[in-house]
């Protein structure tokens, strides 16, 4: 209930939209977890360490997510709960 709940809110600030969008956007979006879940627990339900992405913008390995995060930590910041 708690994922649902923080993954709700993550799609409500991002207006349900990719927000890396561009025409290489797919249409299925998912609520990503900036810093891992597993890593960082205490993270996991607050909802400035999501952002909405779609399938084909969603990263595929760990170190990739890492790369992003400073991405899309500016990319969420003006949006901010």
């Amino acid at each position: 209930m708690a994922y649902k709940d923080w993954r709700r809110k993550v799609w409500e600030r991002d207006n349900l939209k990719c927000k890396l969008s561009n025409s290489d956007c797919s249409k299925k979006i998912i609520a990503h977890h900036i810093l891992g879940w597993t890593k960082y627990p205490k993270l996991r339900y607050e909802v400035n360490n999501g952002i909405t992405l779609c399938r084909h913008h969603h990263p595929r390995k760990r170190s990739e997510e890492m790369r992003l995060a400073p991405v899309f930590h500016k990319l969420i910041d003006n949006h901010k709960i």
